[in-house]
């Protein structure tokens, strides 16, 4: 029976084993190398990073529309953001290293929805691309860790909420860090844009499954102000294809897209409110190939919602 009984043991030690063992090497295989298009950095990331726009305040008069490229696992948030560097009469929080980091430390002194925010200096880092900095944070009840980064022309944020510096998979992001060429291939981006344009499920979005995921530290972009017609703010405004079936029935007339506009002049929502059905889908497909100059509310970029109107001529 002792026999037994220490086999038994033996075999539900070896299964618990090999189990923790699996799922160690399903995370390992996970993780990626990710490089955003038009960035010139590259970091390794748990699972594929989410692209989002968020609006950073850096003091009572800046806040700057940034890309923020996060991926979510294992209970916390990894992020990074970049910062164009800028000259003092233009973005003063972004002129220089110790200016950023002002600014950053301002953008955690504001709390949102009541959740407290903090930001503690904890020790200078070796960079080759120039100064940088570590930092200890908390959001609500969550710790993190957040590193600064500097260099000639821009500024990087790297965070963590939900784990510490003792973390190993914290520890394997924030050293992964490296920067070289810009990216120019998409497919090798490891990156999803903003799901509002790529059409990305309610079940695959993370925030909308009622989980108890690490916050973010910085607001949610506000809502889109009102544009108009915005026909003649097109930087390039994509021409419809006549469709076979308008053209056999000789169709003709007005469409109307209501669309709306990201900080950075991207049709993120396009869809028709009047006009020919046949015609509707033909104008709805140039909306979103059209691109806008960016609009500044208060020196600020914010979204656009307006209309494109495009007239359909029979043939």
């Amino acid at each position: 029976m002792v026999f037994r009984s220490v086999n038994s043991i033996l075999v539900v030690t070896i299964v618990v084993c090999v189990g923790v063992l699996k799922n160690t090497l399903a995370q390992e295989e996970s993780w990626q190398r990710i490089a955003p298009v038009g960035e010139s950095f590259n970091v390794m990331m748990p699972t594929r990073a989410l692209e989002v726009s968020r609006r950073i305040p850096l003091n009572d008069r800046d806040s700057v529309a940034e890309h923020v490229y996060y991926s979510l696992a294992g209970g916390k948030r990894y992020m990074v953001v970049s910062f164009v560097r800028t000259s003092p009469d233009r973005v003063p929080a972004l002129s220089s290293f110790d200016e950023f980091l002002r600014g950053i430390e301002q953008s955690f002194k504001t709390s949102e929805n009541e959740v407290s925010k903090s930001l503690t200096f904890d020790h200078d880092l070796t960079f080759v691309g120039g100064p940088a900095r570590q930092y200890h944070v908390k959001i609500g009840a969550y710790p993190g860790v957040a590193r600064f980064l500097g260099t000639e022309k821009m500024f990087y944020a790297l965070l963590v909420i939900g784990g510490d510096e003792r973390d190993g998979n914290v520890v394997r992001f924030l050293s992964s860090f490296t920067l070289g060429e810009a990216n120019t291939n998409t497919e090798a981006s490891g990156v999803t844009v903003n799901t509002v344009l790529t059409g990305i499920s309610a079940a695959d979005q993370p925030e909308r499954r009622g989980l108890d995921l690490p916050p973010e530290p910085w607001p949610r972009t506000t809502g889109p102000i009102i544009g108009g017609v915005l026909n003649g703010k097109a930087i390039s405004l994509a021409r419809p294809e006549y469709p076979s079936a308008a053209r056999k029935n000789h169709e003709s007339g007005m469409v109307e897209v209501n669309i709306i506009i990201d900080e950075f002049g991207n049709v993120i929502k396009a869809e028709a409110l009047s006009g020919p059905p046949h015609l509707r889908e033909a104008a709805v497909a140039a909306a979103w190939k059209s691109r806008f100059t960016p609009t500044r509310l208060m020196g600020q970029p914010v979204k656009v919602s307006g209309r494109i109107i495009y007239n359909f001529i029979a043939q």
